[in-house]
């Protein structure tokens, strides 16, 4: 559908909404983007760069000409920027947000009064890093994006944001504001709870040596790299998702005492079939990796242009560096790249990492 949007406001520019700024701008589709952060600095900042058109650090100035505004604030701060956007905008104005819980979100929404169509999103994309200058044109290139309408949305409203999201290159998908923060439960926060328990673990266990930080590589340092995130951010999102954070950790301490039992009564069948089970599970996961298995992986941020797979693959190539895959990540809130390649063995990735970093890329180990 042709978007008829001309002005897109974006309250607060940290990595999603200085992300979402840019990727805006670079779409080429003519947006005039307004922004408003409480610090001042860094609206010059965006602006300097034009990855914004103009800049307010009031909310009651400047936002009443906005067919868009998105809202790129913690879910903890909704409501407050809710109250000062109220009566300041177009009844017309479209709201989306960018929050990882929803259900909280649709609560504040419908319990300010404000009457502006409404549309819940999520940009599963992201990083450990944090701000605005961590935010890139290209961070949601391929990645999925939630929306996640309710009983009051209308479909223009509807296709309006699916088509924004589509020019920041992202891939929409509409589900409930139910279904989301449960399966966010399951698949990114309690992993994110579990991450730090396990850090936190080694923190209680380790002994004046130091050694079980001292050998921890591999499977224990993928599995726990999302400890490094922002407290303040994590705490947050726990506590906006409680309920069914709560229900999760039940069924989670469930499976644990489940096992614990077959362990201590030296089950040797129902432990191998509790590895056995996991595996086969995740071996039907999109991306079919085991979290567990030792790999040999890295991510570049690349833009999404036709043939920049071959143009990567053939770059390592001539340099015969054997890869195992190579692929677009749809889903990375934590990765720090858009194309994801998978080697044979810590040499071939130690490899192809010096290969793409000396051809200007930017390449991370995974």
């Amino acid at each position: 559908m042709e978007v008829s949007v001309t002005k897109i406001g974006i309250v607060g520019l940290g990595l999603i909404g200085g992300s979402i700024a840019k990727a805006l701008k670079r779409s080429g589709r003519g947006f005039i983007t307004k922004a408003w952060d409480r610090d001042r600095v860094t609206l010059e900042k965006a602006l300097s760069e034009k990855a914004i058109d103009e800049h307010s650090l009031s909310l009651k100035d400047g936002f009443q000409d906005c067919d868009v505004i998105f809202l790129c604030v913690p879910v903890y701060a909704m409501k407050d920027i809710l109250h000062e956007l109220s009566g300041n905008i177009r009844p017309d104005c479209i709201l989306t947000d960018a929050g990882s819980t929803k259900m909280d979100v649709l609560d504040i929404v419908n319990g300010t009064g404000i009457t502006n169509p409404f549309v819940g999103g999520h940009p599963l994309a992201g990083s450990e890093k944090s701000g605005f200058e961590a935010s890139r044109a290209n961070l949601f290139e391929n990645a999925y994006y939630c929306l996640t309408p309710n009983e009051k949305t209308d479909k223009r409203s509807l296709d309006i944001i699916k088509e924004l999201v589509r020019a920041m290159g992202a891939i929409p998908i509409e589900i409930t504001s139910y279904e989301h923060d449960r399966a966010a439960a399951v698949i990114s926060h309690v992993p994110h709870v579990i991450a730090s328990l396990l850090v936190n673990l080694v923190g209680r266990l380790d002994g004046p040596d130091n050694i079980m930080k001292t050998i921890a590589a591999g499977g224990f340092r993928d599995i726990t790299r999302i400890a490094s995130s922002s407290p303040e951010l994590w705490s947050g999102i726990c506590l906006s998702n409680r309920d069914i954070i709560l229900d999760t950790l039940k069924s989670l301490c469930e499976g644990l005492k489940d096992f614990e039992n077959d362990l201590q009564a030296g089950d040797r069948e129902k432990v191998k079939s509790f590895f056995a089970s996991a595996r086969d599970l995740r071996s039907t996961f999109a991306e079919g990796k085991n979290l567990y298995h030792k790999t040999f992986d890295i991510v570049v941020d690349v833009e999404d242009k036709p043939g920049i797979i071959a143009v990567i693959a053939t770059a390592l190539a001539e340099k015969n560096i054997n890869i195992k895959n190579i692929g677009i990540l749809n889903n990375r809130e934590s990765d720090e790249g858009a194309l994801e390649i998978q080697f044979e063995d810590e040499k071939s990735r130690g490899l192809g990492l010096e290969t793409l970093k000396s051809l200007g890329y930017h390449a991370t180990p995974k």
